[in-house]
């Protein structure tokens, strides 16, 4: 199988997330509005959009609030995105190590490169251009869970970017992330590859329970993980 494009979360994945800034940022969103959840509830929704991740931990799991929930979710929402901004435009962030080299290497092979996210598009933007990967022509395209009806663990924001980068099929598409949520996305996509991440946000333990091609422990491996498929299909 030839592989058209590869799509990866960006904090955890491609993004450096030394420290857990984006947890410490919604653990702080959720307590300054009086909600307390432990590291460990927070670190299973992250991935998911981050509105929905909200519902999810005020809800236990159910995204059906009343009405007063869903004005507080919002609400912690909305400091969130203001507390995650201000940290991205303010603090040096830097990219994982060798996502740079391999974004090359893989447009060197006739694969184009794109993000996805369960950050908004204004978060996304930041990082983006403080990362200097348009800039620098690293990738294709992005899209955040903003901009589509569902994000994950919902396959929406693939498919979108399959129509928009005129990909042959999902098949043809790897997907690359850090979270059981990246790995529901990959496989509800019916991507030809889905790889997770252990330099990220959840360990083997964690990643191992859910459905997967491969995981992996640095950027580079991807690339002998696609020898070896060529030579499968060969």
């Amino acid at each position: 199988m030839r592989f058209e494009l590869f799509v990866f979360d960006i904090a955890g994945t491609t993004l450096n997330d030394t420290g857990g800034i984006v947890a410490n940022c919604f653990e702080q969103a959720l307590q300054e509005n009086g909600k307390r959840f432990s590291q460990d509830q927070i670190n299973t929704v992250m991935g998911y959009r981050k509105i929905d991740a909200i519902r999810m931990l005020l809800g236990e799991n159910d995204v059906t609030l009343s009405t007063a929930e869903e004005k507080l979710a919002h609400a912690i929402h909305d400091l969130f995105l203001q507390k995650i901004n201000t940290y991205y435009l303010n603090k040096d962030i830097r990219e994982i190590d060798g996502i740079s080299e391999l974004f090359t290497e893989l447009a060197k092979r006739g694969i184009k490169i794109a993000l996805n996210t369960g950050f908004s598009r204004s978060t996304t933007d930041i990082i983006i251009k403080k990362l200097g990967w348009n800039d620098k022509g690293l990738i294709d395209s992005s899209i955040t869970s903003d901009e589509v009806p569902f994000g994950r663990p919902h396959p929406d924001m693939i498919n979108t970017l399959v129509d928009r980068l005129g990909i042959s099929s999902n098949a043809a598409v790897a997907k690359v992330g850090d979270t059981p949520s990246d790995l529901l996305e990959g496989k509800n996509a019916d991507c030809g590859l889905t790889i997770g991440v252990l330099y990220g946000t959840h360990t083997e333990e964690q990643m191992i329970k859910f459905n997967h091609d491969y995981l992996i422990s640095k950027p580079s491996e991807i690339l002998t993980i696609l020898d070896s498929e060529l030579s499968l299909v060969n």
